[in-house]
Parts: structure tokens; sequence; C-alpha cells
């Protein structure tokens, strides 16, 4: 079993890359489910929620939300209550505001604290995201899962690892991270904090799948790598997230 929790859907400019699509890359590299979300240069939650009702099997829905709309609180419950979506995209970067602006963000995590949401935010080294602010959100809301994608790749792997050490929320996304980063994190003892994931189209099913078992060949200990801790944070607060 793999499910690949970083996976984009839809169309920006210049970029159109459908469910289907998605489905036969999926299907060539073996891999059974992926979580999906709208580019953020143009979201589209209603094609997330209608691919995932097409291929319900396969893909798990999440809502892009771009919290510096004066209506984002309400797309997200609109996202929930109506969508069924099951957790939460958010770019710092490509919306620029910083991922500890508490102003923007608060009401964001307070409604993902209500609905049981897992966050999967863009987590790559960048000022507007780096893990000490992930850390910040972290404290602050306790109880909600937040997945750092790329794992601060590249000069904040080591400050992502350090984070997600310490805050027991907050989990690594393995796209783009260079194998020995990850094999970082296995020298750390934090095989239950990293999850796989790809972000496709730009990324590369069969590579990043490789690379997870070039770094740990034990086939036990890459079922936590590949869906097992996933599937915990989906199943959070039980049937409210039964993906």
């Amino acid at each position: 079993m793999i499910i690949d929790a970083h996976n984009h859907i839809g169309e920006k400019k210049g970029l159109s890359f459908s469910a289907e699509e998605l489905i036969n890359r999926m299907d060539e590299a073996n891999i059974n489910k992926a979580i999906v979300f709208s580019f953020p240069e143009q979201i589209d939650n209603n094609y997330i929620a209608d691919s995932v009702k097409k291929y319900s099997k396969r893909l798990i829905g999440f809502a892009t939300i771009n919290p510096w709309l004066t209506n984002a609180e309400d797309e997200l419950k609109y996202a929930v209550e109506i969508l069924g979506l099951k957790g939460l995209k958010l770019h710092p970067v490509k919306h620029g505001y910083s991922f500890d602006n508490h102003t923007i963000l608060d009401p964001i995590f307070k409604m993902c604290s209500e609905y049981n949401l897992p966050i999967i935010a863009y987590g790559g080294a960048n000022i507007l995201s780096s893990p000490n602010m992930f850390e910040e959100m972290a404290k602050t809301f306790p109880d909600v899962n937040i997945l750092l994608a790329h794992g601060g790749q590249m000069y904040e792997t080591r400050s992502a690892i350090e984070v997600a050490k310490r805050q027991p929320n907050v989990y690594i996304e393995t796209s783009s991270m260079f194998a020995r980063r990850i094999t970082s994190l296995l020298n750390e003892q934090m095989l239950e904090k990293i999850i796989f994931g790809t972000d496709s189209p730009y990324g590369d099913f069969r590579l990043e799948v490789e690379k997870i078992k070039l770094v740990e060949p034990n086939e036990e200990k890459q079922k936590l790598i590949f869906y097992k801790t996933i599937e915990m944070i989906l199943n959070k607060g039980g049937g409210n997230n039964d993906y």
C-alpha cells in the first residue's frame, strides 16, 4: 500500500494536469491512493471534490485556501461541510504571507482544529515558510497535525528535523528532499514522523518511491512512511475524517 500525500490536479496558466492523468501515473508506479489539491495559483476546490467523487477509491481531497481573502473561512467551511474535503493545503510563498501570521492564520487553524483537519503547507527553505514558523503554529494549535512539505529542503532541513522532533504534531513530507536528508530523519529515530509525497505533476512517483526504498530497505518500516502514518493522521477524529 502506498498513499502519496502531495499532488496537484487542475489547471493554472501554462499547465493542466487532470485527475485522469494523475491516475494513469499512479497506476504506472503502483500508487494506491493520493491526496490531491489545487494548484495554489488557481484554486478550484470544486474540481477536487468532483475528482474525488469520480475516483473515490483512489483520491483523497484537500481544500486549498488563500488566508488573505476576507471569505477564506467561508471557503473552508464550504469545502468541508458541502464538498466533503478532508484536509487543507496552504502555500505561504505563493500567497505571500508568513506561516506564523496569527492574524490571518489563527481563524483557519481554529477551524481545522474543530473539523479535525490536517494541514499540509509548503515548507521548502523560504523566508515566508521557515521551520520556526511551523513550530510557532504547532505550539499554538497542538491538536492540529501539520505536514511540513519538502522538509525544509535545501538549507532549512536541519531546522525542520529539530522542529518535528520537538513538536509531536509536526511531520516531514519527503517530496524534493535529498535521500541523505531522509536518512538523517531515520538516524534521529523519527521514522514515524516521515510521510511519503511526490509533489506531482512536478515529481516522479517511481523516483520518489525508490528514494524511500533506498534509505529504508526494511519493508515493515517502509509501511510507516508509505501509508501507516498518514492513515493515522487522516483517521484522526474517527468518522469525521473517514477517507
